[in-house]
């Protein structure tokens, strides 16, 4: 019997940041490497398992670990325990980037490598947000995204539209998918494009400023 875990996300806060961060570039670490070295590896998943929980109590901050010890879990059919290691990561990530007010940092840009196993994380609990149900909570996290990297390379717009027009996860990717002998190997991104082109301007509210932002970038090249 599939477990699905229920717990609600308050607003994480961190009470010693008084202000709000104007760019963070997260530190490098040094266990990345490692850990990359590990996902190319060719061991057990018992064996697997073993090495990830060791690289987070090593390093419980690079939390590229937590995703991949998840996506283990959920592949054997242990969610609940895949839903709470999601949530740890999660939490952990945002207390990371939060001022004491709740807000996350101005700008978070993808095209720092450092940066992206924590922006891989909190979409992937805006995703988990999503999947149970709770909508309000993944547009928060997919809004904050893309206000911080507006370039959005995640496609964090491509979530906030979607489940504006009441589309689940894999409901809206369906029509999308590019395949290769039978199997799915992505999404076609010229059709995505043109999906979002023409729904998006139903919500002004969500993406009449990102179009702005867009234009300006245009003028300047």
């Amino acid at each position: 019997m599939e477990i699905i875990i229920s717990f609600t996300i308050m607003p994480i806060s961190n009470p010693r940041r008084k202000k709000q961060i104007e760019e963070f570039i997260d530190k490098d670490h040094r266990i990345m490497n490692d850990f990359y070295d590990l996902m190319e590896s060719n061991i057990s998943a018992k064996k697997m398992v073993k090495e990830l929980k060791e690289m987070i109590e090593e390093d419980p901050d690079f939390y590229d670990s937590y995703i991949a010890l998840a996506d283990l879990y959920y592949h054997n059919g242990w969610n609940e325990e895949g839903d709470k290691l999601l949530k740890k990561a999660y939490e952990r990530a945002t207390m990371r980037i939060a001022d004491a007010k709740g807000n996350w940092p101005k700008a978070m840009e993808w095209g720092f490598l450092e940066n992206r196993h924590l922006m891989r994380t909190l979409e992937r609990f805006g995703v988990l947000r999503w999947e149970t149900k709770k909508t309000e909570e993944a547009l928060d996290i997919f809004r904050r995204l893309l206000r911080m990297n507006p370039g959005d390379n995640q496609g964090a717009r491509h979530n906030i539209l979607a489940i504006r027009l009441g589309l689940g996860v894999e409901e809206w990717q369906k029509p999308f998918e590019a395949k290769h002998k039978g199997k799915v190997v992505g999404l076609d991104a010229y059709k995505v494009s043109e999906w979002f082109e023409e729904n998006s301007k139903k919500f002004p509210e969500d993406f009449e400023w990102l179009a702005k932002m867009w234009k300006e970038w245009d003028k300047s090249d």
